[in-house]
């Protein structure tokens, strides 16, 4: 009884917000009953073992789709529309929508030409300092120069970042400024007093 009511837990958490896109997939083909796939879909859902789902919202459409088919199959007469409108739709998955896959590779392709062209020194302090996560301390030693000047390309390649993203370069003014101020905050509380 307690395993049945952390399953219901569990379609209630993973499987239920995801109810009104299904019925909107299912509206989308022909033939069939919303309810009754809904239903049925449902009545398998209570019975799996959940534990090994990863995508519950993948594994829901997948099962709705699984009944989509035995119900076409089942049918004694099935309408080539049906058919048609059913490989015409695609199943929800839980990967971003396409434009948004191609504009992040476009802004990625421009965020690698850009830094390709900042100057050397800004761009090698802007990857020790944000893409390896090295502290403003490594990065002056790692380079031979001091901390002031590290902190001095970081605010140049990030300003010259901002402009070529079309983004302001106060924003990356402010950014660096607020690093400074906590790098002066850190050193100031552990100078010997």
């Amino acid at each position: 009884m307690v395993m049945q009511a952390d399953r219901l837990e569990w379609i209630a958490k993973h499987i239920l917000p995801h109810e009104p896109q299904l019925r909107v997939w299912l509206r989308g083909l022909s033939g069939i009953d919303v309810d009754d796939i809904v239903q049925d879909t449902y009545a398998i859902l209570i019975e799996a073992h959940v534990a090994h789902i990863q995508s519950p919202r993948a594994y829901l459409f997948t099962v709705a789709r699984n009944l989509v088919l035995q119900h076409y199959r089942r049918a004694k007469i099935i309408s080539i529309v049906a058919l048609a409108d059913f490989d015409a739709q695609s199943i929800m998955e839980d990967a971003p929508p396409v434009d948004e896959v191609v504009g992040a590779r476009q802004e990625l392709a421009q965020l690698h030409a850009t830094m390709a062209e900042l100057p050397e020194k800004c761009r090698d302090v802007l990857v020790l300092r944000r893409v390896e996560g090295w502290s403003q301390k490594q990065v002056a030693h790692h380079l031979g120069v001091s901390e002031n000047v590290v902190e001095k390309q970081l605010a140049r390649a990030l300003r010259l970042l901002g402009r070529a993203f079309g983004r302001s370069g106060t924003d990356q003014d402010e950014m660096a400024r607020s690093e400074t101020a906590q790098r002066r905050s850190i050193r100031q509380r552990h100078r010997p007093g």
